[in-house]
């Protein structure tokens, strides 16, 4: 099996500071739409090196997401390559890539240049369907309901030809782009798909539950990966959300292991333990991008001068938006807890006397969980198992999490200040975790989720960590006809509506915004026998 993906963007010309809001299909080398993996892997590259990187999760061989380009990203062309693990076996020559310029406004000297002087080679032209007919590839049309609209107007879309067996489905309308960046997603398919690399070399798994999280075992003493065949067990957590999230690790070579994961998304920061080896070693996080690729000369970026009125009205309109209203495409992922077990016994803090030591709230009323010294004079925290016939036991190998963040020296919650801590939740064993066994759980949870103050020993190692992005889409204002003139909040969307998967009957409704000028709806998409779908038109704001 040998899979591709393509990737369809909201527009090809982008601000510095704008999002570029995507998709991702996954289909097999005759395009008929696949769903192995769950996580495609998207990189913003200048010439060769990785200026930014997103996850995207896919459901039925289809996701979204959005990439914040920084302000202070220069002018230029930029390549997005898009892939996933399993691509990788093949090489980066089977990865989709296609281009979209950049313009920093807020910088000065983005090379404008006379009108005379703008050539198809400096604008990159390369086989674009015709924007201003309104067709596209097969038999589907693009129409609109007018030519020419008022802002803050709602607006109709009018599909014909849709065939009955669609696989999915995406529509864009924004600002028409001031130049011409690169081909459709579907034509730059067509040319990915006739590459046959030879090669498989099987190291990388599909993702087909989940995004797979690779780390080093590293020596404490030398800093460096170890050599030796080392028994460890690992784990890793997501911190800061309410719920458990934690996954064991499984050794695949002698420094690596790899953490499958699920239902996770949107984290800021991933914590990884080394359990029974004491300070012995910790576990090194990898990035799962590749982040660097052959590099590829892009030509100068040249803007045409006659352009740029409307480029410093569309970037003041960003920050109008940005200033003004709550990003619509802000990516709210919430992730679904892993443990669905409900605690045996869980405790809200302030509903009991509030003691000033962790060693006193769990005498006094921490039912099944207590602290003891070990031989080595050490506090641990053991809890009840259960045997079965109504026998149990107390288990000196539990989980312990502090706002997700796993803790195995034991010592660090007896000394931890209590009066932080919203909430004690305690599982009692066995509870089982990627084949492991440990003697129950127990989640201290605090009031502000950062797990201030914990000091943690060499084992555990916390890192920013940014987790596959859930679908998105821009929710669009609808504004009633005698009120439009009335509504104060300015509305200074370049993107009008972005719908990564539309259900339509032949019709799709948008909304102007304050912005004037020539825009352009595009709808894109694949059936489930491989026919791509693509279809666009122009129409006015005035």
């Amino acid at each position: 099996m040998r899979e591709r993906v393509y990737l369809q963007t909201d527009k090809q010309l982008y601000l510095a500071g704008e999002s570029v809001l995507l998709k991702v299909v996954s289909l097999d080398q005759e395009q008929i739409p696949l769903t192995l993996s769950k996580i495609a892997y998207v990189e913003l590259v200048g010439d060769s090196i990785a200026r930014l990187q997103i996850m995207i999760e896919l459901t039925d061989g289809t996701g979204s997401g959005q990439m914040q380009l920084p302000a202070n990203l220069p002018t230029g062309y930029y390549r997005l390559i898009a892939y996933t693990q399993y691509m990788r076996n093949e090489g980066d020559d089977v990865f989709f890539e296609k281009n979209i310029a950049v313009v920093n406004t807020f910088l000065s000297g983005y090379h404008l240049v006379e009108t005379e002087a703008i050539t198809e080679q400096q604008f990159l032209l390369t086989s674009l369907p015709d924007l201003s007919t309104g067709e596209g590839a097969g038999m589907v049309s693009l129409q609109t309901d007018k030519a020419a609209y008022t802002t803050r107007e709602r607006g109709q879309l009018i599909l014909n030809g849709l065939p009955e067996n669609i696989h999915t489905l995406s529509v864009s309308v924004a600002g028409k782009d001031v130049i011409p960046v690169t081909e459709s997603a579907h034509s730059l398919f067509q040319k990915n798909k006739l590459k046959q690399p030879e090669m498989y070399t099987g190291e990388f798994l599909p993702e087909y539950e989940g995004h797979i999280v690779t780390g080093t075992i590293v020596d404490n003493e030398t800093e460096k990966p170890v050599t030796d065949n080392v028994s460890i067990v690992s784990g890793i957590s997501f911190p800061g959300e309410d719920g458990i999230r934690f996954f064991l690790g499984q050794k695949i070579k002698t420094s690596d292991v790899r953490f499958f994961t699920s239902n996770i998304s949107g984290a800021k920061e991933i914590a990884s333990v080394v359990y029974l080896q004491g300070e012995k070693y910790h576990i090194a996080i990898q990035s799962p991008f590749i982040s660097r690729f052959a590099p590829k000369q892009m030509p100068q970026l040249h803007i045409d001068s006659a352009y740029y009125d409307q480029l410093i009205d569309r970037s003041v309109a960003l920050q109008v938006f940005r200033y003004f209203m709550e990003d619509p495409s802000a990516n709210r992922n919430v992730s679904e807890p892993f443990l669905m077990t409900k605690p045996t016994w869980s405790y809200p803090l302030d509903d009991y006397t509030r003691f000033t030591t962790m060693g006193e709230i769990f005498i006094e009323f921490i039912d099944g969980a207590r602290f003891r010294r070990n031989a080595a004079g050490m506090q641990e925290i053991s809890v009840l198992v259960y045997e079965g016939n109504d026998v149990y036991r107390y288990g000196t190998m539990p989980l312990v999490l502090l706002d997700g963040v796993p803790v195995n020296d034991h010592e660090t919650i007896y000394n931890y200040d209590p009066l932080t801590v919203e909430r004690i939740n305690i599982y009692w064993g066995p509870i089982i975790f990627g084949g492991n066994n440990f003697d129950g759980i127990v989640e201290l949870t605090t009031y502000r989720r950062l797990y201030q103050d914990l000091n943690v020993n060499k084992s555990t190692q916390i890192i920013s960590y940014e987790a596959p992005q859930l679908p998105l889409s821009l929710n669009i204002p609808v504004y009633p006809e005698e009120k439009n003139s009335v509504v104060m909040m300015p509305d200074s969307r370049h993107t009008l509506l972005w719908n990564p998967d539309v259900q339509t009957n032949g019709q799709i409704s948008f909304s102007t915004s304050d912005l004037t000028g020539e825009f352009q709806a595009t709808v894109e998409g694949i059936t489930k026998d491989g026919q791509f779908i693509f279809a666009t038109v122009v129409f006015m704001v005035e």
